[in-house]
């Protein structure tokens, strides 16, 4: 029987955008689903008072949750969590919230990208486990950059954050036919 590569990585992203990799129990996580919005009361973690200008931190990871071959052909399932234990804030303003909701919709963002790409190689039947990687790492890289952009273009700017929220919700709606939608 053969092993899955990817079935122990995981992408671990804060809102400063750091790769580590880390364990979680489910009540440290929550799974993104469209209909549950963060809340305040969600961000669990120890404020970082030495971070300059930074009111919230919103900590995320994007994990190969199964996986296993069919035909030789290596299947994936990917979920993207909020960590409660890693987010804070030292806010409770609405605008702030609203941010790093947008943060962990990003992250999403990027969990539909990365399963578009493995159902393409899966349709091409590739079975070469290292080409899923580099699409799982240089997806988690753009991830990160993307992330940076967003913060930078919509620091202190409302009128772009407005714009944002609309580029990332129209963004999750192109990408609707490869959210998780989990067995419950």
């Amino acid at each position: 029987m053969q092993l899955l590569k990817l079935s122990t990585f995981i992408i671990f992203i804060y809102s400063i955008f750091s790769f580590e990799k880390v364990k979680c129990n489910d009540d440290d996580q929550i799974l993104w689903k469209s209909e549950r919005k963060l809340v305040w009361d969600d961000f669990k973690g120890i404020a970082d008072t030495s971070m300059i200008n930074v009111e919230a931190i919103t900590s995320y990871k994007i994990e190969v949750t199964d996986a296993y071959f069919e035909n030789d052909i290596p299947k994936y399932q990917l979920s993207c969590y909020f960590i409660k234990s890693k987010s804070w804030t030292i806010t409770n303003e609405k605008k702030t919230l609203d941010h790093e909701q947008l943060h962990f919709d990003i992250a999403e963002i990027y969990a539909r990208k990365i399963r578009k790409a493995f159902d393409s190689l899966n349709f091409k039947k590739c079975v070469d486990t290292n080409k899923y990687d580099e699409i799982y790492y240089r997806l988690g890289d753009e991830c990160e950059i993307y992330q940076d952009k967003y913060d930078n273009s919509v620091y202190f700017n409302e009128v772009q954050q407005k714009k944002w929220s609309i580029k990332v919700n129209a963004e999750l709606e192109r990408l609707k036919k490869y959210a998780y939608e989990p067995n419950e």
